[in-house]
C-alpha cells in the first residue's frame, strides 16, 4: 500500500471526527507529581461517559465490539491487509489512536509478526509512542486485539525532570525500577523489521518468565522508535486506583479529585509497584 502522512492523517480525521460529533474527547486537568527525582503527569478527568459505555458493554448478553465493525468516523488509514489505524473515541490525549486487527483476535494471545510490521510502520511514521495492554490486569478494557499510539513525549514539562523510562529502567539511577520489566535497545532500522521487533518482544517476555506455556496475558509493552520495554503486571487497579501501559511512560488518569488526592498521599511509584511482579 502507498506510504502516507499518518501524523497528518491522523490530524483530519480528528478535525472530521470532532466536527461530525462522534469524537467524544474528555477534558482533562494536568498536575505534576515529583516522586524520586521524576515528574509524573496527572490527569484529572470526568471519566463517568466512558465508564458508563464500558459498563454497558460488560453487562450486555452479547457484549458489543466496538472494532467489528469499527465506527467509518473513527477510520484513520489502512495500514495493511490485517490491520487498520483508528482514532479513539473517547480521546484524554490528543491524536490518540489505535492500530487495529482488521479479524478477531485476542488481546491476551501472543503478538505475532503482523502486528510488529502494523506497529513498526506507523511509528516510522508518526516516531510516537506505541503501548498495548495485555488483559485486564494490564488494564485493558476491551478484547479485540488493538495497540495505541499517541505522540511522544506524552507531555514536555518545564519543572522538575521529564519521564524517561530509559533513564529509570536502564538503571542510571542505581538499582533501577522495584519490580519486573524488560528492556531492549532498538536499532535504526528494526522498525521496518517486523521479525527483529517479534524477536526483541519475545526475548523481553522471555525475561519476564512469559511466553510460551507460561501465557501472555498480564503483562505491559511499550515501544518507540529507539527502545522497548515490557512490564510484568499482577493487577490492573490497586484500592481504586486503575493503571495501564501510560503508568509506566510517567502517566496516571485519575477519576475525580479524590482519587488525585489519594495518588498524592500514595505515590506515584508506590502505585506502579502494587500493580507489578516484584523484580
Amino acid at each position: 500500500m502507498p506510504a502516507l502522512d499518518l501524523n497528518a492523517a491522523i490530524a483530519a480525521a480528528t478535525r472530521r471526527a470532532r466536527a461530525s460529533g462522534a469524537l467524544q474527547p474528555i477534558p482533562t486537568r494536568v498536575e505534576l507529581l515529583q516522586d524520586h527525582g521524576l515528574s509524573f503527569v496527572l490527569r484529572v478527568a470526568d471519566l463517568r461517559r466512558k465508564s458508563e459505555s464500558e459498563r454497558q458493554q460488560r453487562e450486555s448478553a452479547q457484549p458489543a465490539n466496538p472494532f467489528l465493525p469499527y465506527d467509518p468516523a473513527m477510520f484513520v488509514a489502512d495500514l495493511s491487509a490485517t490491520h487498520v489505524l483508528l482514532l479513539n473515541k473517547f480521546q484524554v490525549l490528543a491524536g490518540h489512536a489505535l492500530v487495529v486487527t482488521r479479524a478477531y483476535a485476542e488481546q491476551e494471545a501472543a503478538l505475532e509478526p503482523a502486528d510488529f510490521a502494523a506497529v513498526g510502520g506507523a511509528l516510522r511514521q508518526t516516531a510516537g509512542l506505541a503501548f498495548f495492554n495485555s488483559g485486564a490486569a494490564a488494564g485493558a478494557s476491551q478484547r479485540h486485539r488493538h495497540v495505541q499510539l499517541l505522540p511522544w513525549p506524552l507531555l514536555p514539562v518545564e519543572q522538575g525532570e521529564p519521564f524517561d523510562p530509559r533513564r529509570w529502567a536502564q538503571g542510571e539511577r542505581g538499582a533501577g525500577w522495584p519490580f519486573a520489566h524488560a528492556w531492549a535497545t532498538l536499532a535504526p532500522d528494526d522498525l521496518a523489521r517486523p521479525e527483529r521487533l517479534l524477536a526483541h518482544y519475545s526475548e523481553l517476555l522471555g525475561a519476564l518468565g512469559m511466553g510460551g506455556a507460561a501465557g501472555y496475558s498480564g503483562y505491559n509493552l511499550l515501544m518507540t522508535p529507539d527502545w522497548m520495554m515490557a512490564v510484568r503486571r499482577s493487577k490492573g487497579v490497586h484500592e481504586g486506583l486503575g493503571v495501564n501501559a501510560l503508568g509506566f511512560a510517567g502517566t496516571l488518569l485519575l477519576r475525580d479529585e479524590a482519587q488525585l488526592q489519594q495518588l498524592r498521599e500514595l505515590g506515584a511509584l508506590a502505585l506502579l509497584r502494587a500493580v507489578t511482579r516484584s523484580g
